[in-house]
């Protein structure tokens, strides 16, 4: 645990005074309790900000109430200049194309290891990052996923090694990391290492409401920057909401007052669920056993339930689990059921999901798996997303005429929202038939212009007209 003395800031003295603020409805921020705009430690939210850098154990900390999705905007911005490369993990969440557009940056890739027995995405290994970015030495920011939406977790020292080596900055979507170093049996908190700037859900993973995140900063260079872009880029709402900010400050003073405690309940109940799930007819989960290349560290309350051989997709068996049980997974995949335990749950909660996937698979006798395509390969990249998403002549085509064509829109599988296609790269057969099997089988195609994917944006079949 990080050591800490809470009465220096008294953050429950400084929650004191937002006590009253639900009473009321703001719609413009109040600068004697603080703002996102201007740092000042005088002020309530200031002394709040100080204590969770303190408890996070960093030097700084910058509480938002518009999600992650906005930090990792920030962050990118705020560490590169317009034209810049970057480098990304390919299933990033979508959020990393946003700066690409706005500040004109040409992205480069790092895939991650694909495990065809889980059917999952690993995490990228420190040997590929490097190899990335001695083919890529142009490189100005880095931008990893830890861990990813499954509790999969890299060696993100190693990998934070090699890009302090490069002399690169490094950016951790840390989403679902946020309850991270307040117990033992979790892994490896990403502001651990050498990041500049770790973003973290803290309404994911923690008792905060929702939208309610932190960026965490190693690298306090990066401060004023970071503030330039709150202030002028408008992505961040004026009328933030206090309720939200203190919620997020009461989360982090749970993990920190009783996160060991609550997290080894909803550890127990995890381990427990996995090891019941491992006994039905049909189903299986993985955990520590699974660890290989990719795969250093698991975050034990996601449990991953493969279905395939229930003879139906993840889609349907989620469906199953809301409209019959009232049972909300965290989330389908085509192969598999994702159960997110949190510090909320209890034997009883643990129970009801095994009660509800016992009865599903008895009524589904086990078949041969089904034939699952693996995500493809990344398409070739002719343009950067900015030109494309400012191109005058964008036009929908059928999906099987788009093959061969630049794509106009950037296509995620959602949840967890990785990227399948992105705005500038020439599509693929492998990847029309990966989205067709999604929206097929259930799934939701995130940033699709046809939500039925009959048709998709384009901006022409060759790459004469952008020479």
């Amino acid at each position: 645990m990080f050591p800490v003395d809470l009465s220096r800031p008294n953050l429950r003295e400084m929650l004191n005074q937002f006590k009253d603020i639900a009473r009321f409805d703001h719609s413009v921020s109040i600068p004697e309790l603080g703002s996102l705009f201007r740092f000042d430690e005088g002020t309530a939210l200031g002394q709040m900000q100080k204590g969770v850098a303190q408890i996070y154990d960093v030097p700084f900390a910058y509480l938002t109430t518009n999600g992650t999705t906005s930090l990792n905007v920030l962050a990118l911005l705020s560490l590169t200049r317009p034209g810049d490369t970057v480098l990304c993990q390919r299933d990033s969440h979508v959020s990393v194309f946003a700066p690409m557009i706005q500040a004109d940056l040409r992205p480069v890739y790092v895939e991650p290891v694909y495990d065809t027995d889980l059917g999952l995405s690993l995490g990228v290994t420190p040997e590929q990052l490097d190899q990335a970015l001695k083919a890529n030495p142009e490189v100005k920011a880095v931008f990893l996923t830890y861990p990813n939406y499954f509790g999969i977790a890299t060696d993100i020292e190693a990998c934070a090694q090699v890009v302090a080596r490069q002399g690169t900055h490094l950016i951790i979507d840390a989403a679902h990391g946020a309850h991270f170093g307040f117990h033992p049996a979790l892994p490896r908190p990403a502001q651990d290492t050498t990041a500049a700037i770790v973003t973290q859900s803290t309404h994911k993973t923690c008792s905060a409401l929702n939208q309610g995140s932190l960026a965490l900063f190693n690298d306090e260079q990066v401060i004023d920057r970071f503030y330039e872009m709150v202030n002028h880029l408008g992505l961040i709402t004026t009328s933030f909401s206090y309720v939200i900010l203190a919620s997020v400050v009461m989360a982090v003073l749970q993990l920190y007052e009783q996160g060991g405690a609550l997290l080894n309940q909803a550890i127990e109940v995890a381990t427990e669920v996995r090891q019941q799930i491992n006994q039905i007819e049909g189903l299986s989960c993985f955990g520590w056993e699974a660890r290989r290349a990719g795969f250093v560290e698991f975050d034990p309350l996601r449990v991953t339930v493969d279905v395939s051989r229930l003879g139906l997709p993840g889609f349907a068996i989620e469906k199953m689990l809301v409209e019959e049980f009232k049972i909300y997974p965290e989330m389908g995949t085509l192969r598999n059921v994702l159960f997110l335990f949190t510090m909320a749950d209890d034997h009883h909660s643990g129970q009801q999901v095994v009660m509800a996937l016992t009865r599903i698979a008895r009524r589904l006798p086990p078949l041969a798996p089904p034939q699952v395509l693996p995500v493809p390969p990344n398409p070739p990249q002719v343009l950067s997303p900015r030109p494309v998403f400012f191109h005058p002549q964008r036009r929908a085509v059928p999906v099987r005429e788009s093959i061969g064509a630049i794509s106009a829109e950037t296509i995620a599988c959602y949840p967890p929202g990785s990227a399948i296609i992105v705005a500038g790269e020439r599509i693929t057969p492998e990847v029309i038939a990966f989205l067709e099997e999604i929206q097929q089988r259930g799934g939701t195609l995130k940033g699709a212009s046809d939500p039925q994917f009959k048709s998709i944006q384009i901006v022409g079949n060759t790459d004469r007209e952008f020479r």
